[in-house]
């Protein structure tokens, strides 16, 4: 079978999902979740993305308390400021609408049984 390209010339994107994490050191894992839903795929230096996560990055740098991890920076915040200060577009693509969400993930790394 001849190699075919992998990269979908028109709807090729990149997501970025910000807040996760999976230690347990200072408290539970946490499932991340969206941010920028689409960026185009520009390769080999991806001038979107870099300039969407050094603009995230800065953001959360000038305004986190010390010590302070993405995701509990937010949490402090609320995503509704988060939106905000970042000025990404509230779209229907954040709202997290899965019915069972809360009883299919695991909230700590650590298995546990059911």
């Amino acid at each position: 079978m001849p190699p075919l390209p992998i990269a979908d010339g028109t709807g090729d994107g990149i997501a970025i999902y910000v807040g996760g994490k999976v230690s347990n050191a200072r408290g539970p894992a946490r499932m991340s979740k969206l941010a920028i839903p689409f960026l185009p795929n520009n390769p080999p230096r991806w001038p979107e993305v870099v300039q969407a996560v050094k603009h995230l990055v800065e953001i959360y740098a000038k305004d986190a308390h010390k010590h302070e991890r993405y995701g509990e920076w937010i949490e402090r915040i609320g995503w509704e400021r988060f939106f905000k200060l970042t000025g990404i577009p509230f779209t229907y693509q954040h709202i997290d609408d899965f019915t069972f969400a809360r009883e299919s993930f695991r909230m700590t790394p650590t298995f546990k049984w059911d």
